[in-house]
């Protein structure tokens, strides 16, 4: 029985949905240069990426599991 690496190609969206996820609650960037800069940014575009990163994890396991 081969691995199909091709399926790999799920973990992408899933890396990136997390670190955006964690990027939207402050988690990182541990010690950022301008803490009120990141926090504007955070403001701006945190509700955003709080629900996109999620749907962009879910399509990654989905791509995984080869339904997509």
């Amino acid at each position: 029985m081969e691995f199909d690496w091709g399926n790999l190609q799920g973990l992408i969206p899933i890396v990136g949905g997390v670190y955006g996820y964690l990027l939207a609650l402050g988690v990182v960037p541990r010690n950022p240069g301008d803490p009120q800069k990141m926090a504007d940014w955070r403001d701006k575009f945190g509700r955003a990426l709080k629900i996109g990163c999620p749907v962009l994890v879910i399509l990654g396991v989905l791509e995984l599991l080869g339904i997509t």
